[in-house]
């Protein structure tokens, strides 16, 4: 009998993924659908980058395994400018997404995850699969952002330790997802001297850097550039997810770390296709356009996102404001009496009941790390039509709640749907 492996029998198709594709089922099936459970931003392909790849699309060419010499130099030189990355100490790899540098780190790496409670879905899933422990980190949810403490932090790694595990890595993601909170720049320092203190190679999960609300690129890299490895790419400030481009920047002070992803590199991924890095060269090359496009796109975003919030503190649900990304984490606890009356006692039973009676779909928060009993949801405001509300802003529309209700209809019902469901579970409901 054919036996697989013990760890592929712990997790499912990625839960992200799996929301996506049941709200796509519903749609083509003529059935309603408000869709909050994938992060896909929704915006156009910039004109100049579908021309570049138009004129890149005979290229056929297998490229070096660590990427297009041309698109690593811009790429490292548009880092410098933008994000402040001293890049000099740094490699750099283009990979087929973010998230398979993500996984070849954790692969490259000896010894267990650190990971924030909560992260994105893939950080355990990916961790369990190479047969390493994930240890949770505290966190602390505000709106002055997403915290963790850097004495909880060294604790955690002196605990673990006593404990016979091997923490060597952190992940961390700012804007985060699955938060739509930051990390701020002097937490980012202290958790950085933690890390160089008890030798722990930082995962700095960037995907999100250039959707930051305040317009300020954070990177723990600038604090510990000898323990930090950067991953990052096109497909959140760009809307690029399907052409799959990830972007890390390897700490030339791990010794054989870049030449051990190389390695790694030939015997899966071979090279990201060569029209596509031929083409994202120009989305690195800081033109007055698509800087533009990528501002524009923000602004929108943090529209969309922080009315989400508002309007679910309303329902007296706690929300923080979004500092970025395009998430929203609510804690429903304080309805936690009457969510349990209706048989709704973790966060999946609450993505279910949302799903099944209200046609929204969610993530629960243990998707994300959480025990199953925190009352937690992820939410993304990605749901409206991205060429239009662009295209509205561009040619001066306000962005307000008018413009909500003009060009994402969806993200307002969708809060509506959560007011008719917290009415219904209160007994408050127009019906009752």
């Amino acid at each position: 009998m054919v036996k697989l492996v013990k760890t592929a029998t712990e997790f499912e198709l990625s839960p992200t993924l799996a929301a996506n594709e049941m709200v796509k089922s519903r749609r083509a099936e003529g059935k309603k659908a408000y869709h909050m459970g994938f992060g896909e931003s929704p915006f156009p392909v910039p004109e100049r980058l579908k021309n570049a790849l138009k004129n890149a699309v005979d290229r056929k060419e297998y490229l070096p395994t660590a990427g297009l010499a041309e698109l690593c130099e811009t790429v490292a030189q548009y880092y410098k400018e933008k994000a402040g990355l001293d890049t000099s100490k740094f490699d750099v790899i283009v990979a087929p997404g973010s998230k398979l540098i993500l996984y070849a780190l954790q692969m490259a790496i000896e010894g267990d995850l650190l990971m924030p409670d909560p992260s994105w879905v893939s950080y355990k899933p990916q961790s369990r699969m190479l047969g390493r422990e994930v240890i949770k980190v505290p966190t602390r949810l505000d709106g002055e952002g997403y915290h963790i403490d850097a004495e909880v932090l060294k604790n955690v790694i002196v605990q673990a330790r006593k404990e016979g595990k091997n923490p060597s890595k952190l992940i961390l993601n700012y804007p985060s997802n699955p938060t739509g909170l930051t990390i701020q720049e002097d937490e980012l320092k202290q958790i950085a001297e933690v890390c160089v203190a008890e030798d722990i190679l930082i995962i700095s999960d960037e995907i999100y850097g250039f959707v930051s609300f305040d317009g300020v690129y954070r990177t723990i890299a600038k604090y510990a550039p000898t323990h930090t490895a950067v991953t990052t790419g096109l497909s959140k400030h760009l809307s690029l997810g399907g052409w799959r481009v990830g972007i890390g920047f390897i700490p030339k002070a791990v010794d054989g770390l870049q030449g051990l992803l190389r390695n790694i590199a030939s015997e899966t991924w071979s090279c990201v296709p060569s029209p596509i890095q031929q083409a994202v060269v120009e989305a690195y090359k800081g033109h007055e356009d698509i800087e533009e496009h990528i501002q524009q796109c923000t602004d929108i975003h943090k529209l969309m996102n922080q009315y989400i919030a508002k309007g679910l503190r309303s329902l007296d649900i706690h929300a923080p404001e979004p500092q970025g990304a395009f998430y929203n984490y609510p804690n429903f606890e304080t309805h936690r009496g009457s969510l349990a009356k209706a048989g709704i006692k973790t966060s999946k039973d609450l993505a279910h009941a949302l799903l099944k009676d209200y046609s929204l779909a969610t993530l629960p928060g243990s998707a994300f790390g959480a025990e199953p009993e925190v009352l937690t949801l992820r939410l993304s405001g990605c749901d409206y039509d991205g060429e239009a509300a662009l295209k509205a802003y561009q040619n001066g529309a306000k962005l307000d709640e008018g413009f909500i209700e003009q060009y994402a209809p969806r993200v307002k019902e969708s809060v509506q749907t959560f007011e008719r469901f917290i009415a219904d579970v209160s007994g408050k409901s127009k019906a009752a």
